[in-house]
């Protein structure tokens, strides 16, 4: 009886799983590791699945901008929608980012904020991000008793401090940043 050769079936992998291994690469190597071919080895698959759910890298990259910025949102919401004392929530926030930045997100996000210089659909994902922040801060600022146009201008600031602050290599100096953080909130 002859025996017949068995076929090692492939994984089938959804629209999720090929853009979570975009970004591991985008965080991992930038823009220039977002390459169908390598991704598929790393997934064990064909190349051939990605084009199922892609029709080319640059939707793929559309997909990534789409995704990065509901997840974004979606994320600030759950930060924000505590309806404790709006002080401590945007201390919390500060800390939130303090503790030590998460090195994929952050890699992720300045990779496609260097690529919204250049690529509207990256910008626009970056001004949806940004509003969502700055209008949730905002209105935090509002609860403490700023008007609207200093709740908006502290909510910049706020955030320009959350961020550069994340980006400063070495000082992790807790009372520079306890002392940054009060003339920020309060």
């Amino acid at each position: 009886m002859a025996q017949t050769a068995r076929v090692k079936k492939l994984p089938r992998l959804d629209k999720r799983a090929w853009i979570a291994a975009a970004f591991a690469e985008l965080a991992q190597h930038g823009w220039d590791g977002v390459r169908v071919e390598p991704i598929a080895a790393i997934l064990g698959i064909t190349k051939g699945s990605f084009y199922w759910h892609f029709a080319d890298r640059d939707a793929l990259i559309a997909a990534m901008f789409i995704r990065w910025a509901e997840g974004r949102v979606r994320a600030i919401r759950h930060e924000t929608e505590d309806d404790a004392d709006p002080r401590a929530l945007l201390y919390r926030l500060i800390d939130l980012y303090a503790r030590g930045p998460n090195a994929q997100g952050l890699a992720i996000e300045l990779a496609i904020r260097g690529l919204a210089r250049s690529d509207s659909r990256a910008a626009d994902a970056v001004a949806m991000v940004d509003g969502e922040r700055l209008a949730r801060v905002s209105a935090l600022f509002a609860k403490l008793g700023s008007k609207a146009s200093e709740s908006e201008a502290k909510a910049f600031l706020f955030y320009a401090f959350v961020f550069g602050q994340s980006l400063i290599a070495g000082r992790r100096d807790a009372s520079l940043r306890a002392a940054a953080s009060a003339l920020i909130v309060e």
